[in-house]
């Protein structure tokens, strides 16, 4: 095998890493309550890996939050046909996530949705692709703050 396979292989490895999506998942989610001033509804959560992870959607992205999430979802038809089959691959990873985060108190669940109770660390230091995907998991729960759950979906092409 070569070493450049290696390199693929481990580069995965890190990506689906339920630590890493609950840092992923923490930044959006701390994202949103900043925003909203409330938890995120829950069923939101699982649309945050599949529009972050995806290197392509992740690019696609906006670097402010003034383009709204149906927007950005209209623009992008191409992503937005293959979100649903990305979201359901990605379900149980994020559902590992979830358990990751709040095993660490990285989340707390409250009846109305999900908090932080602390701010995550930014990701400054770790490599310009966790920069991206934090940059990212924050533009989402900022989006996600403002955008009902069901509309949500409906933008993504993905019954709730």
């Amino acid at each position: 095998m070569t070493t450049d396979f290696h390199h693929h292989v481990s580069e995965a490895q890190a990506l689906f890493n339920p630590a890493f999506g609950a840092y992923i998942l923490a930044t959006g989610i701390n994202a949103a309550v900043k925003k909203a001033g409330q938890p995120l509804p829950w069923p939101s959560t699982f649309l945050i890996l599949p529009l972050v992870l995806p290197e392509d959607t992740r690019s696609s992205l906006p670097t402010k939050s003034t383009v709204t999430l149906t927007a950005w979802a209209h623009k992008h038809p191409r992503l937005q046909a293959i979100f649903a089959q990305r979201a359901t691959v990605l379900t149980d990873y994020t559902r590992a996530s979830l358990r990751t985060a709040m095993r660490h108190h990285a989340i707390d669940v409250t009846p109305s949705g999900l908090v932080c109770p602390r701010t995550p660390r930014p990701a400054s230091a770790a490599g310009e692709e966790v920069v991206d995907c934090a940059r990212a998991a924050a533009l989402i729960g900022r989006w996600l703050a403002v955008t009902d759950p069901t509309r949500a979906f409906t933008a993504l092409g993905v019954r709730p």
